[in-house]
């Protein structure tokens, strides 16, 4: 995700690039890099890479507070920040009140407990069976999928009660959506097509396919639109997670949202036929969202694999 950004960044005109990275590996080509290694302070690190920035895009996940707080710190130090506000980012964090806020303004969403609900509800069993992962969680990490309401109930009990979430397993198609915000208005990208198996009571995503689900753009655009007015401080690219209900576009349920860069951004670039971050930082910049137009976009479909 990282490099993607940056080659679309560096082929904007008076544009400087400022990052980090890890001491592991090859700096990137950007102006400048800062080395980051066990002994250094890499809040200070990124504090000072702010400092002499005009504008920040932030690339963290929002397990453990870290997007959140990166955020906060852009917008103290009085910079354009070009992602989502730091509210928004704290209600996605929790899958859980994702979920409220969204199905109380009218969007599907797969049904959500805390674990301590569901052990408590005493649930019935479920022809998917369950699944089980943390409510601030990126990626397939720390997740479970049981039929077995018993031996579920005894992983939660191990110290995830506080921590989990629980949702019936869904048997349609995992998707996503890319789409850019501002101010209570989304534009499409793409709708895409995840690439997730099952195997050892739990899930492996191995990438996608951008556009891999252009028959329900219809459907994915409205959705996008309908999300974008239930949370108005999303901004700039945003990701969507859902289930399209045995191939029915009239039966979407959204996962969580991903107020931030995601896998599709890989393959964005070739799917679309724009320079996606440049649309970002028009969009940031523009007087307001009736001030910004999306170029014509390119359909093509992108497989991207992890």
């Amino acid at each position: 995700m990282r490099d993607a950004l940056l080659q679309e960044l560096n082929e904007i005109e008076h544009v400087e690039l400022l990052c980090s990275h890890d001491y592991r590996l090859l700096s990137p080509d950007v102006a400048m890099s800062a080395m980051v290694s066990p002994d250094d302070d890499v809040w200070q690190v990124w504090t000072d890479l702010i400092d002499q920035s005009d504008a920040v895009w932030l690339i963290a996940p929002e397990t453990d507070g870290i997007l959140l707080r990166l955020t906060e710190l852009v917008l103290a130090r009085g910079k354009l920040l070009l992602g989502c506000s730091p509210s928004v980012i704290a209600l996605a964090a929790s899958k859980l009140e994702t979920c409220r806020v969204l199905s109380a303004a009218g969007i599907p969403c797969v049904p959500t407990w805390s674990a301590r609900a569901w052990l408590e509800q005493s649930p019935d069993a479920n022809e998917q069976g369950w699944v089980a992962k943390p409510d601030d969680g990126a990626g397939c990490e720390d997740t479970v999928h049981s039929y077995d309401i018993g031996q579920m109930a005894d992983w939660l009990r191990q110290g995830r009660q506080a921590t989990h979430i629980v949702q019936p397993m869904r048997g349609g198609v995992a998707c996503s959506l890319s789409m850019l915000c501002r101010d209570g208005r989304a534009w499409l990208l793409s709708c895409n097509r995840q690439l997730v198996d099952s195997g050892d009571g739990g899930f492996n995503y191995h990438g996608g396919v951008i556009n891999g689900m252009l028959q329900f753009q219809t459907a994915f655009e409205q959705l996008a639109q309908n999300i974008a007015r239930a949370l108005p401080n999303l901004a700039g690219y945003v990701g969507v997670d859902l289930i399209v209900m045995d191939g029915n576009s009239a039966m979407l349920e959204v996962l969580e949202i991903n107020p931030r860069l995601t896998t599709s951004f890989v393959g964005l670039r070739q799917a679309s036929g724009v320079n996606v971050a440049a649309q970002v930082i028009r969009l940031m910049t523009a007087q307001g969202p009736d001030h910004f137009e999306l170029p014509e976009l390119s359909r093509n479909v992108v497989e991207i694999t992890l």
